[in-house]
């Protein structure tokens, strides 16, 4: 399976104004300046600390073309309506994956895990190039 980023697709016009606290990159929630991310496929933008992103996360999702909660598509599969219940996040790079396009594929969601163990065992964010 190919998990690499596509930088060259087209992107949408971002929208200037946080969708959580509308805030601008100007000021936000805490009326502190912040960059905004933007959505690639949709233009829907937030702040990283509206978006709950750590620094390193952060880092990361400015270097992809990160998607939004609402057009998220699988890494693997590049599908988004076909199990969108079944999506899990990498912390790294807030991509998502369907729980069987994981490998090997995982049966049910996981509980109480932490990363180091679903890298170990279930190989999910290997496949995230930033790593």
């Amino acid at each position: 399976m190919n998990y690499t980023v596509h930088p060259s697709e087209p992107r949408a016009n971002p929208f200037p104004i946080c969708s959580f606290c509308l805030g601008t990159k100007e000021y936000n929630r805490e009326k502190n300046p912040e960059d905004l991310i933007s959505c690639a496929d949709c233009g829907s933008s937030g702040h990283p600390s509206c978006l709950k992103f750590s620094p390193e996360l952060t880092a990361h999702v400015k270097t992809l073309r990160w998607q939004c909660i609402e057009c998220k598509t699988c890494s693997a599969c590049r599908d988004q309506g076909k199990n969108a219940d079944n999506m899990l996040f990498c912390d790294s790079c807030d991509r998502g994956f369907h729980m069987e396009c994981c490998d090997p594929p995982l049966s049910k969601m996981p509980k109480g895990i932490t990363e180091a163990d679903v890298l170990e065992t279930y190989l999910l964010f290997s496949k995230c190039t930033l790593l």
